[in-house]
């Protein structure tokens, strides 16, 4: 869960990630935003200026959010349209390509250099360098440092004068959700570990994978590769999914655009004017299923099902150690209370799969 209060000491005219005021300072001149996980959105739906800055992918979802309650009432039909939190932010919400410095002006004479990188989190989530004034600094948000990502970040040009040692930054406002001494596996181990267990179930067995909060989309996207099958979803996580492509507009060649790397596998693609699916479906006739708990499907409502549920970590000595806010965003897909009181999330998870009828198994994934 964020403790974090916004406040960058050497880039004081700006906040990130809290957008409520803070005793004693002034407002901001410009917001950014790392990712959509709620703890990350702190006072976001009340604010009117000035701009938010953050990723295509963020703001794509972000203009998609609705609360639990919302959602609820349309799904039963007791609501025609959703009830969109952040949609009247559209032209508040600004957009910056990743990995492009980007100068943006708080004041007249007053501006900053900001580079977005992918923070190997959730759909949109970045890192912000900030560059101005003789300073240099680097806030992370919520990151997963794998040892692959880590690499990524030491040869990129846009901070290779830093990962030399040509420059130094003189602050790093560091994510220390996980700085326990604990042994968690790569999400390569944690999916290959998964694929081996789902494998040795008969070919008609129906899964549920419980997405509560953004940042599953891998697994889904190996679910899907391995058993063969399309994921059935709910309306709204759909929705929001396919907030991640955008249309080119042009009858002669419609291309898709997509915003995050994931988008292309969950909601599909364009190729010589032919459009291909995604793994997400409406189609409740499938293997694997990752819809609202509160309103399931007739499949979940009438078969044996085989729960996937997340755990931060299976230690050695067998204990689990069950989520309890890491990353925050927890239920942000699954809400059950406001958005603005999340607080768990799937950063350096691991899942525990759970036969509802007979037995448990449990398995690994960072």
């Amino acid at each position: 869960m964020s403790t974090f209060n916004g406040i960058v000491h050497e880039f004081p005219d700006i906040a990130i990630d809290y957008f409520r005021t803070v005793p004693g300072r002034p407002p901001p001149l410009a917001y950014f935003l790392s990712h959509v996980h709620s703890d990350h959105l702190v006072g976001l739906e009340s604010i009117k200026s000035p701009f938010v800055y953050c990723s295509a992918a963020t703001r794509a979802i972000l203009l998609e959010l609705e609360k639990r309650a919302n959602r609820v009432a349309c799904a039963n039909g007791l609501r025609e349209a959703p009830v969109r939190t952040y949609k009247h932010l559209k032209t508040v919400v600004r957009p910056i390509p990743l990995e492009t410095p980007v100068s943006i002006e708080l004041r007249p004479g007053n501006d900053i250099q900001v580079t977005l990188f992918d923070a190997n989190h959730c759909p949109g989530a970045v890192m912000f360098l900030l560059e101005g004034h003789g300073k240099a600094v680097l806030y992370t948000g919520d990151i997963r440092s794998e040892p692959w990502w880590v690499n990524s970040i030491a040869r990129n040009p846009s901070l290779v004068e830093y990962t030399s040692g040509l420059k130094t930054l003189d602050c790093i406002y560091l994510d220390t959700s996980m700085l326990d001494d604990l042994g968690l596996q790569t999400k390569a181990q944690g999916l290959q570990h998964l694929l081996s267990q789902v494998g040795r179930y008969p070919q008609d067995t129906v899964f549920c994978m419980q997405a509560w909060t953004y940042g599953y989309e891998e697994v889904w996207i190996a679910l899907s590769k391995a058993l063969q099958s399309k994921i059935h979803v709910d309306e709204y996580k759909m929705r929001v999914y396919q907030s991640l492509v955008k249309e080119s507009g042009d009858p002669d060649f419609p291309l898709l655009s997509h915003h995050s790397k994931e988008a292309p596998y969950l909601v599909g693609f364009s190729s010589n004017k032919k459009q291909f699916e995604g793994c997400l479906t409406r189609d409740e006739n499938v293997r694997i299923h990752s819809c609202e708990k509160d309103t399931p499907c007739a499949i979940m409502a009438s078969k044996p099902i085989v729960w996937i549920r997340p755990i931060v970590a299976h230690l050695p000595n067998g204990e689990d150690i069950s989520e309890v806010g890491l990353g925050g965003g927890g239920d942000d897909l699954e809400q059950q209370v406001n958005v603005a009181q999340m607080a768990a999330d799937n950063i350096d998870s691991l899942l525990k799969m759970q036969v509802v009828i007979s037995h448990l198994l449990e398995f690994h994934l960072t």
